[in-house]
């Protein structure tokens, strides 16, 4: 009976104890986060202008302004009709060029067994050799001339990559056009792209949430994931910023530039006034925030917001980065 007693009595004592044993844990005192946002435009992600290789009068356009390029690749064309009399006239070349060749294979072949059988002096077959070969030249030469006839035909038509959209055009049909005239613009806009000039607290933001980055879409009430395309490695001497170009990797309901979009970032506050702890290091009384430092001192502090993170905004005269706040989990 003694020894049930005394058990119960030590139990009744853990039990009570209990709470001066709860685990403790410790909130480090960080630099509070505040929003920044960032606004820009869509842009083509590529501009490409078009100029003609050779002069000549127009003859075809293929695609207007706002239309997409075939899948021939091809914007507009040059008339070539003096470029197909060259190459008729190459090819006639070729031919006779194939008839000599022809006709002397056939003399040196015979020649030669006239020599075998010493019916006929050797320098008549050298002669013969030499004006086959001669042959053989002139037809090489003349192939490689019609190569490049066949060339600068393929060059009077203006080409374009194809599904790229035509920005403007300089040219009408008939319209006589120089050698290195720019006749258009195309843009690429399957994808669209984004440039915004940003700190480098910002960029460094922005290469933390690389992977998440949101762009939000004014008119439509829309966000959309974007990433990291270009990093430009100079910056403006004027406002110390950097160009980033976003890229935009959704399909959105219209595919062109012009539209406003805005880009939220969340940077250090670098005037160290506002603090982000431990929501649970923070204890309300009597409608004041309290908090407990390491060293034991209770400081009041103001709270200035929550975020999503499980960590509230706070300020206060007395604390700095780095401290630890209690926790006590019960």
């Amino acid at each position: 009976m003694k020894f049930n007693l005394t058990l119960i009595s030590f139990l009744i004592l853990f039990i009570i104890t209990v709470p001066a044993f709860a685990e403790v844990e410790w909130s480090i005192v960080e630099p509070a986060e505040r929003s920044v946002i960032l606004s820009g435009f869509t842009y083509a992600q590529a501009k490409m202008p078009l100029t003609a290789e050779v002069e000549g009068r127009v003859g075809a356009i293929f695609a207007d302004i706002g239309e997409p390029i075939s899948d021939a690749n091809k914007f507009a064309c040059l008339d070539d009709t003096f470029a197909q009399i060259d190459i008729k006239s190459a090819q006639r070349e070729i031919s006779r060029n194939y008839v000599d060749i022809k006709f002397y294979k056939k003399e040196v072949a015979r020649h030669k067994k006239l020599v075998d059988k010493q019916t006929i002096a050797v320098n008549v077959l050298d002669k013969l050799e030499r004006d086959l070969s001669s042959a053989r030249d002139a037809s090489s030469i003349a192939s490689i001339h019609k190569q490049r006839l066949e060339e600068h035909r393929r060059r009077h038509c203006i080409e374009a990559p194809e599904g790229w959209l035509v920005i403007d055009r300089n040219i009408e049909l008939g319209q006589w056009v120089r050698q290195g005239e720019v006749v258009a613009n195309v843009g690429n806009y399957s994808q669209l792209r984004v440039p915004m000039m940003m700190s480098q607290k910002e960029l460094v933001a922005l290469k933390k949430n690389k992977e998440a980055i949101e762009l939000y879409f004014t008119e439509y009430n829309l966000k959309v994931q974007a990433k990291i395309d270009h990093i430009s490695p100079a910056f403006d001497e004027a406002t110390r910023k950097t160009l980033v170009d976003l890229l935009i990797t959704k399909s959105l309901p219209e595919l062109q530039g012009g539209m406003r979009v805005s880009l939220t970032l969340k940077i250090p506050d670098s005037d160290n006034k506002s603090y982000a702890i431990d929501k649970r290091a923070l204890e309300e009384r009597y409608e004041e925030y309290w908090v407990q430092r390491k060293d034991g001192k209770s400081l009041r502090v103001k709270l200035l917001g929550e975020q999503a993170n499980g960590k509230v905004t706070i300020s206060s005269r007395d604390i700095k980065l780095g401290d630890q706040l209690k926790i006590v989990l019960h």
